[in-house]
């Protein structure tokens, strides 16, 4: 077993664990197990994402059926998830960070007959194959336990739908909002940023736990002064430096997930090519996309001239990374497609 592998099951196997004790209570002892739900999940949330931390309810009001919960941190989201398995309900709790990229998985609850899907709640090679995606996983990117791929592939769709939730609870919403979470002296501030193209117009704090007396004028003074600077990095309010540091480390957070440093300059992005990384600098006007400028590449500029020039080009006439690839230039036409794609969220 490689020491990355060792590293990755660390947190993996304390959640299955925790999660192996809730299904014995669950089976046997239903109502203990019930009244103590709510501090096993408390405890489970310090191992869901990079170094733990408070979190907040949100109200989930998307149409996946499968999310019946979320929880939001510093760090990324936890996503509750119920999805059918062989024959009884799954109930996962997966971690995924702000970036959009699994962390962790448990199976809460996993009432299948063992061999017949209940073997999947504790095997940690399956559980991690599912981690470090970000929401693309089909059958064929995971090995199912055997006697148990109905359930193998209901928890991959648990994972994929988390996810994706994630992914575009963090894209740029219609006019432009991004969300972003930081920590604040008594808990998670979560704000809204209001683009337009590559300028912050407003920012809005939408939930916090800071007590109003000591905090107020760091929740009224830091937004309007970042949108006034265009920039995350302003001046702290005297009296509220946890409540200020949060509210910038939150827009610099909901900045990052768009793949903006806010100021100046477009969104960038990075992908593969033919000899190496290909990075690109998108400008938006909004949801439109203005401008694809290659910024950096290894490419042959005898081979991949063409695509460097005419696939930036096509991207932003087609206001989409969804374009036709030059003809003998397939790797280079594709890195530039897929930077693009990272760059806006795609």
């Amino acid at each position: 077993m490689t020491a990355s592998l060792k590293k990755l099951l660390i947190p993996v196997a304390v959640i299955v664990v925790f999660a192996l004790v809730l299904f014995a209570a669950s089976a046997g002892l239903a109502g203990t197990a019930e009244a103590k739900e709510a501090e096993l999940i408390d405890t489970l949330m310090g191992y869901m994402l990079p170094g733990g931390g408070e979190y907040e309810a949100e109200e989930y009001t998307g149409s996946d059926a499968n999310i019946q919960g979320v929880w939001r941190g510093a760090q990324g989201v936890v996503v509750d998830t119920t999805i059918a398995g062989f024959n009884n309900p799954i109930r996962t709790l997966v971690g995924v960070t702000n970036d959009g990229v699994v962390y962790s998985v448990c199976v809460l609850e996993n009432h299948n007959t063992y061999g017949l899907g209940g073997a999947a709640s504790g095997d940690w090679d399956f559980l991690v194959s599912l981690t470090g995606s970000e929401g693309e996983l089909s059958t064929a990117d995971i090995d199912a336990v055997t006697g148990a791929t109905i359930t193998s592939s209901a928890i991959m769709s648990a994972v994929n739908s988390a996810a994706k939730f994630v992914a575009a609870s963090n894209a740029p919403a219609e006019g432009g909002a991004l969300t972003g979470t930081a920590d604040g002296f008594a808990g998670p501030i979560t704000v809204e940023v209001t683009m337009d193209g590559d300028d912050i117009t407003a920012v809005t704090v939408v939930s916090n736990s800071v007590t109003p007396s000591v905090a107020g004028a760091a929740l009224e003074q830091i937004p309007a002064a970042i949108a006034e600077a265009d920039s995350a990095d302003v001046d702290i309010v005297a009296g509220a430096t946890y409540t200020s540091n949060g509210i910038i480390n939150a827009v610099k957070n909901a900045l990052e997930s768009a793949g903006s440093a806010g100021g100046s300059g477009g969104l960038t992005g990075t992908a593969d090519g033919f000899a190496g990384p290909i990075t690109v600098e998108v400008t938006m006007d909004g949801d439109t996309i203005t401008g694809v400028t290659v910024t950096s590449n290894s490419e042959t500029p005898a081979i991949a001239g063409a695509a460097l020039e005419q696939i930036p080009a096509a991207i932003v006439a087609a206001n989409s990374a969804d374009v036709d690839i030059v003809a003998g230039a397939t790797f280079t036409s594709n890195g530039i497609i897929n930077a693009v794609k990272d760059a806006i969220g795609a």
